[in-house]
């Protein structure tokens, strides 16, 4: 009716937004006789601001930015004398040069004039619903000080937060932190009423005048359209990439990932043109931002949408992945009625024949190693390493997918086994053992070997311990921290390593007896068992034990890679390629693997990347992160990011292996803070399958993602350790020092004192 701008103040006016008192002044008006102006005469404010509202500003095709002008801070009498100036303003040489550009006409251009009073304002500026440059969940609030016009103008010392709307939290840009939390909080309560009012996508004037908030203006952000979100998340697979991911590790799990769903669709579907028909989705199933991986779940979805009964299988997929965000597109994939059919039957087949397929691939893996230990050498030339890597990506990458339909018949009959308990009555915490305890894990190997080792360590002569680490670092040593990034060190990589952890163990020789002599006992928990539960327990102790065995299979995997890689490290660094070896995980396997062939000096872009990193290391480690269209890294050189502290006194989540246990918390944020956990309760955002020699000195862990499958879970019971997993705001309520109280088998957490450090 008046333009936008006009017409979107009446709206938050009337739907009791706070909204500075303001009138009209249509196209037709006659400024100097029009009654509105005694909105001015008989107003008690002092000052007043003049505003554009054209009837084609914000529009889609042309929003007018910066074209027709303002006045802020305009006394009484000066008023009608700027309403005329914004009105003349439209024909302004700008605005016609902009107009032939759009190939808009002058008779359609109508100004209506708003006059509205000046909120006193201490600070201001813009908030943004959405990142313009593209992200979809994250808001972006500029400020300064004063009346804000310094902010669009760009002539004042600006702030910039930017909140991401999923995890709630939030970093600033620039010299003065304006804004405290409660001012942010309610800037983003309000934007969120504002979009239930006028839209997702918004671009919000607003001030703050001493504690009251002002909303001056609202209009819709014309770039961004949210029409094919990308949605990256880290559901699960922070569990294997926790915090920063090099680029070459980024690039290999991108090859691992296309490969492996292409292999499993491939399975599915048994048609090749349909599978082509997906290339792009297959080759788009994990993602990166700010050095951190995540999966694209929206082409998960559409996988999972091959497989018959998908929509009955995603909701489990989704609870035994621990993702939070259970929403998605649930539209079929188009396929044909015969594609269909044929789906339900090859999977039916692929499903019974699991078991089958990880033996095969269990064997495969063994020949597989074999043969990479025979034929590498650190003193390999390049074109003999990346011959051996294709090699090894032949034999076992293009076969791994067989494990993704293991974890789905993992987590199918583990549902199941549930479900069927829980009609008998049986808890949580007797769920929780039943599944351990008809379970043989493959991936405590290690944990008992080391433990073995630390403990008959006294046995051995000099000669027989030599001997007794190098068949453990033979058989294991690429278990260990993060063991899935390729940057990171492990016993193999770093054989002092081991002898520190020994050592660690052998501080304590009575927690060390302990751990040895519990080790090899299981309890037997049964309840009475019929033929169906006997029959849903043993698939699901077979799910289970699989996919732990394939995923200390895939830790030796990354460590043949590694070692390719460092080797390639030593060869570049001494011809100056690169300034020292551990430079190649800068790198990606295409750039490593070019250098053979193509010598040039990496170095500098090598900094930049570092620098990069440095930058990404600052970030947030967001959990879920909507682009509008592909992904991208920020770019931001001052960050300052703040982390939410909860005061609640009591937490939980869900339980996962029974037992109370009381002591001291111990947050690990990164691996760095992995020291000293002996008798701490860890507390963390996820572990990953290296955490198993963390677990085996600690009282127990919690840790906010996770699930009943997940590794922090498994070990856990295996250990008899107690912990809890998806725990919201975990991190943000317990803090290294608080002493705590877990009951693994409820899933309760109480803090019952703070440390006040």
């Amino acid at each position: 009716m008046y333009g936008s701008k006009a017409d979107n103040l009446i709206k938050l006016r009337d739907a009791g937004i706070n909204v500075p008192a303001f009138t009209i002044i249509s196209a037709r008006d006659d400024v100097e006789h029009s009654e509105k102006l005694t909105f001015v005469s008989e107003g008690s404010a002092s000052l007043y601001a003049v505003r554009s509202s054209c009837n084609l500003e914000d529009g889609v095709g042309s929003s007018f930015a910066g074209q027709f002008d303002t006045y802020l801070n305009v006394r009484p009498e000066e008023v009608p004398a700027k309403i005329k100036l914004c009105r003349e303003s439209m024909y302004s040489d700008n605005v016609k040069k902009y107009m032939e550009y759009h190939h808009l006409s002058d008779e359609d251009l109508k100004m209506c004039v708003i006059v509205q009073e000046m909120a006193e304002a201490d600070k201001a500026g813009v908030l943004f619903t959405s990142n313009p440059q593209g992200i979809l969940n994250e808001s972006v609030i500029s400020v300064a000080r004063g009346l804000g016009e310094g902010v669009v103008s760009g002539s004042s010392e600006t702030t910039t937060y930017y909140y991401n709307n999923t995890d709630k939290v939030y970093y600033y840009e620039g010299r003065e932190d304006l804004l405290n939390e409660g001012e942010i909080d309610r800037l983003i309560d309000t934007s969120v009423k504002i979009k239930e009012i006028l839209g997702e996508y918004l671009d919000i004037e607003y001030a703050f005048a001493g504690d009251r908030l002002y909303i001056l203006q609202a209009r819709p952000i014309t770039t961004i359209s949210g029409a094919s979100p990308l949605i990256l998340d880290n559901s699960n697979i922070v569990e294997s990439y926790p915090g920063l991911s090099l680029p070459l590790t980024v690039s290999f799990v991108h090859m691992v990932y296309s490969g492996v769903f292409k292999g499993v669709s491939r399975r599915v579907l048994k048609n090749e043109k349909e599978l082509n028909r997906h290339t792009e989705v297959f080759g788009n199933m994990v993602g990166n931002a700010n050095g951190r991986m995540y999966y694209k779940i929206s082409n998960w979805y559409t996988v999972l949408k091959f497989l018959p009964f998908s929509k009955k299988i995603i909701p489990v997929w989704q609870e035994m992945l621990g993702v939070k965000n259970k929403g998605y597109d649930n539209s079929d994939v188009e396929l044909s009625p015969f594609v269909r059919f044929m789906t339900y039957v090859n999977s039916f087949y692929e499903l019974i024949s699991v078991p089958r397929h990880m033996r095969s691939l269990e064997k495969k893996f063994t020949e597989t190693n074999r043969y990479f230990y025979e034929r590498y050498s650190p003193e390999s030339s390049p074109s003999e390493l990346i011959g051996l890597f294709g090699e090894i990506r032949e034999k076992l990458l293009d076969i791994w997918d067989v494990t993704l339909l293991n974890d789905t018949y993992s987590f199918v009959f583990t549902a199941l086994v549930k479900n069927r308990l829980k009609k008998k009555k049986a808890d949580d915490a007797y769920i929780n053992r039943y599944i351990s305890g008809i379970s043989n894990i493959e991936s405590m190997k290690p944990i008992k070997a080391l433990i073995e080792l630390a403990y008959r360590y006294d046995e051995y002569s000099p000669e027989e311990l030599k001997r007794k680490k190098e068949e453990y670092i033979r058989d294991y040593g690429d278990r260990n921290l993060e063991e899935l990034k390729l940057e990171s060190r492990t016993f193999r990589s770093h054989p002092y390593l081991l002898d520190e952890r020994i050592a660690e163990y052998r501080k304590d020789p009575e927690k060390l007896k302990e751990t040895y002599d519990g080790l090899g006992r299981n309890e037997e928990t049964r309840i009475k068992e019929d033929f169906l539960t006997r029959f849903l327990g043993k698939r699901c102790a077979a799910g289970i034990a699989g996919r732990e065995r394939s995923r200390l299979n895939r830790s030796r995997v990354y460590g043949m890679v590694r070692l390719i890689f460092s080797s390639l490290g030593n060869t570049y660094a001494k011809s100056g390629l690169i300034g020292a070896p551990e430079d190649i995980f800068y790198l990606s396997i295409d750039e490593a693997f070019g250098l053979a062939d193509s010598p040039r000096d990496m170095k500098h872009e090598i900094e930049n990347r570092k620098a990069a990193y440095a930058v990404f290391e600052k970030l947030p480690a967001y959990t879920r992160l909507i682009f509008e269209n592909s992904e991208f890294d920020k770019s931001i050189s001052d960050i300052t990011s703040y982390r939410k502290t909860k005061e609640a006194d009591v937490l939980s989540g869900v339980p996962c292996s029974a037992g109370v246990a009381e002591g001291e918390a111990l947050v690990i944020r990164n691996i760095d803070d992995a020291r000293d956990v002996k008798d701490k309760i860890l507390v963390t955002v996820m572990t990953d399958p290296g955490w198993v020699f963390l677990l085996a000195s600690a009282k127990g862990v919690i840790s906010e993602k996770g699930s009943l499958l997940s590794h922090t879970a498994i070990i856990s019971r295996e250990l008899k350790k107690p912990s809890i997993v998806g725990v919201p705001d975990l991190t943000d309520t317990i803090r290294t020092g608080d002493i705590i109280r877990m009951d693994g088998g409820s899933g309760r957490i109480e803090i019952l004192r703070r440390n006040e450090k």
